[in-house]
């Protein structure tokens, strides 16, 4: 008998990362194509409030404050402690 390889279940937060990306594919915003700069354009560009974005992507805001708040620790850098403050 074989056994089937099955891939481990992604991370609900990636996977709703990976389906709001792949519905701009056909719909490119000429911002870039990752996660991060599909987010900010939508908020800073294209001025979508945090109530309009989560309606637009079908998410509840707390859905949409999770995936921000995701991408904020995402561009944090690795601690450095500053001896000399």
């Amino acid at each position: 008998m074989e056994t089937e390889k099955m891939e481990p279940e992604q991370p609900h937060i990636e996977r709703l990362r990976q389906l709001i990306v792949e519905q701009y594919e056909d719909r490119p915003t000429g911002c870039g194509a990752s996660f991060g700069e599909l987010l900010c354009w939508e908020i800073h560009e294209n001025g979508q409030t945090f109530i309009w974005l989560a309606r637009k992507w079908g998410i509840s805001l707390p859905t949409l404050g999770d995936l921000i708040s995701d991408h904020c620790r995402r561009l944090e850098h690795e601690p450095r402690v500053l001896h000399g403050l």
